[in-house]
């Protein structure tokens, strides 16, 4: 209970701690001295009493004593009844020695003594004092003989008017105290507490409103004063620091909002091309999926990728294949953004692959018309910071849920269809079909087989001869190269040699050719043939390897054979990649006697410009204008036309793919310089070549 109270109490403000104390203090102590008084005083008052009753009985006692001894009854009786109209006496009575009433007084009275009170009286010693009445006896004496006793009762009705009187005097003396308390308590909250209240009011409001920017205004010239002083003093400490932190938080929150941001966009974005990422993309189809499970529509994935990339890429350097990922990447965005379906998005794969996300696909023909615009993007050049690229997209579809439930067999889908539109041509899409798998099987395993075709001597070379037309003295070859595997048995060129560009093999296939040639040049030397040239073809990243011209030398001076006898042929190809360096590539092999050659002209992106620039020696023109000579007017006006401007060029002009005499008259009666083609020779073996020639 103790504790409780306790307890209670300390949780009280020091307002009402303060007023209780001083409460309970003042009345303690003015109960205590109005008691101590109050005691004094009755005791005061019970003596005086008792010493009057004493006084009286003295009388008494001296009036009758003579009486007594001659035991005369009626004067003392006579005598008592005198003392009956005092108001205090209650009782008088005359005791013998022998403690046998000899008179007494004869008023009735509720506090008559009883006979055994009476017969005691002589044991009362002084006085006898009870709650309501006190007991007095004095001895009669005579000359000094005891006579008797004289025994008074009185009552104490005086004794309790005063303590009656003490009593109102005690509780007007505490509800006075109780109420100069209340005042004195009061002021001392003007005081004291009132102050500490100010100061304890306005932490709350600060705690509650966080605003430290209001201050305690106290009119004091005290301690108060001072406290206040140092509390708006430490506010001012706090509001600076507040408004420090504030700041450094707001910078903080800047920093941890734009780094959240930075973190979204890295985790979600290409920090490339800016648009959606892998993880982006394959959680967005997830969602996708989902979506077209719960409402049964249909959607599509348009898995793409930049053809011959590679190429550009190690030709042109990384940068230069930055640069194209970044206008390809704005010109898809642009697709989506004009498309009438919100939720169209195209993301970055990885490398130069891209996804177009059909959400909400309507039917099949939706995603081949996507696939359509995709293409069609790309007839237009992309004009980077230094040149000029013409490049093309291969597109591969995959539908759900007729091609794959999840989102792996969807993009493996349309990555097997994106490879099968690829060995359909630049710029070609393609619809998958579970037929495709065994084209993906093959092209994986004819990759396989690639990697180890040099290792396994697998390669070989035949010649197709070049013939002159106004010069039978000049002898030249295109080196063409074949592949015999175990397993897959012959396996054209058509077949291999782009896998080998993208898979950055025919770097090495290239300088295998180049080693066969030289070493080939030497053996036909050694036979007396020292003047064949040889056409050898050439990717354009290989041509601008940093070693290729190295190489070439290291393998002329192995065979010792002369520069003049290699002529190598390069596609249109070395225009996307028409800078200085191609340039200064193609110069320093044309200084050394090598000639160069542009294969299959006419059938690329085919600009004057580079005519005018690059250095050259020789035009092939490809053979879909020779084909046609006879029955296509437009395709005779090109072969001359061409005819023309090598000639102009002084550039000797070689035709391919010669297949009859028609075409042959023609080439012979427009001038041309060189054919080629199956109606002539077909592609020889070494052995057969040096016969021939011979």
């Amino acid at each position: 209970m103790l504790a409780h109270t306790l307890n209670k109490f300390q949780r009280l403000s020091i307002r009402y701690k303060l007023s209780l104390i001083i409460m309970l203090t003042s009345i303690v102590m003015i109960s205590g001295a109005t008691l101590f008084i109050y005691q004094h005083d009755i005791r005061q008052i019970e003596a005086s009493e008792i010493s009057h009753a004493h006084m009286q009985a003295s009388l008494i006692g001296a009036s009758i004593e003579s009486a007594l001894a001659f035991q005369d009854t009626d004067t003392v009786q006579e005598t008592l009844n005198l003392l009956q109209e005092k108001s205090h006496i209650e009782y008088i009575g005359v005791m013998l020695t022998d403690n046998t009433l000899f008179a007494d007084s004869r008023k009735e009275t509720t506090l008559k003594p009883t006979n055994e009170e009476l017969i005691n009286a002589g044991l009362i010693n002084g006085a006898l004092l009870t709650d309501g009445y006190f007991d007095v006896v004095e001895p009669v004496r005579l000359d000094g003989e005891l006579l008797g006793y004289i025994f008074i009762r009185s009552n104490i009705n005086k004794i309790n008017n005063k303590r009656a009187y003490y009593h109102k005097v005690i509780l007007s003396l505490l509800i006075l105290c109780v109420l100069m308390t209340y005042l004195f308590v009061c002021l001392l909250q003007h005081m004291f507490t009132a102050p500490l209240t100010t100061i304890v009011e306005h932490v709350a409001q600060i705690s509650k409103e966080k605003n430290y920017q209001t201050r305690l205004a106290l009119k004091r010239h005290d301690e108060f004063a001072a406290l206040a002083n140092g509390f708006n003093h430490m506010l001012d400490v706090v509001q600076e620091r507040e408004d420090k932190l504030t700041e450094h938080s707001a910078n903080l929150q800047n920093i941890v909002t734009e780094r959240t941001k930075q973190l979204y966009q890295q985790a979600n974005y290409d920090s490339l091309t800016e648009l959606p990422n892998r993880h982006f993309l394959m959680t967005r189809l997830e969602e996708a999926i989902e979506k077209a499970k719960a409402q049964g529509h249909q959607l599509a994935i348009l898995f793409m990728d930049i053809d011959r990339f590679k190429v550009i890429n190690d030709s042109l350097g990384h940068n230069v294949g930055d640069q194209l990922l970044r206008k390809v990447a704005k010109r898809l965005n642009h697709l989506t953004n004009n498309s009438s379906r919100s939720s169209d998005i195209v993301a970055r794969l990885g490398g130069d692959e891209f996804v177009y996300l059909i959400e909400q696909l309507p039917d099949q023909s939706t995603a081949t018309g996507v696939a359509k615009k995709i293409s069609q993007l790309f007839e237009k050049p992309l004009v980077l910071e230094d040149l000029t690229l013409h490049v093309s997209t291969s597109v591969g579809i995959s539908l759900y849920p007729d091609h794959g439930n999840e989102r792996s067999s969807l993009l493996k889908s349309a990555d097997v269809s994106m490879y099968y539109a690829k060995a359909k041509g630049p710029g070609s899409f393609s619809l998958y079909e579970t037929s495709m798998n065994s084209f993906s099987y093959q092209r994986l395993e004819l990759e396989t087989h690639l990697r180890s075709a040099i290792a396994n001597e697998e390669f070989h070379l035949v010649y197709q001869p070049q013939i002159a037309i106004k010069d039978s003295s000049y002898q030249k070859a295109e080196a063409l190269l074949r592949w015999d595997n175990p397993q897959l048995g012959r396996v054209s060129p058509a077949n291999f040699i782009p896998i080998a560009e993208e898979t950055g093999y025919i770097n090495e296939i290239g300088s295998w050719v180049i080693a066969t040639v030289c070493q080939q040049l030497a053996k036909w030397r050694d036979k007396g043939a020292s003047n064949w040239v040889i056409g050898i073809n050439i990717s354009s990243s290989h041509l601008l390897a940093p070693n290729f011209v190295d190489y070439i030398q290291a393998q002329v001076a192995k065979t010792e054979i002369s520069y003049h006898q290699l002529e190598l042929e390069i596609t249109e190809e070395v225009f996307l990649a028409h800078s200085d360096t191609t340039i200064e590539q193609l110069k320093k092999l044309q200084a050394l006697g090598i000639k160069i050659a542009i294969d299959d002209f006419g059938t690329g992106y085919s600009s004057l410009q580079y005519l005018k620039d690059l250095p050259l020696d020789t035009l092939k023109l490809d053979g879909m204008f020779i084909r046609d000579l006879q029955e296509n007017g437009s395709s005779r006006g090109i072969v001359n036309a061409t005819i023309i401007l090598a000639h102009s060029l002084n550039l000797r002009l070689v035709a391919e793919c010669v297949e009859n005499k028609g075409q042959l008259d023609f080439l012979l009666k427009n001038g041309c310089d060189l054919v080629q083609g199956y109606y002539l020779y077909k592609p020889l073996t070494a052995k057969q070549l040096a016969l021939l020639f011979n």
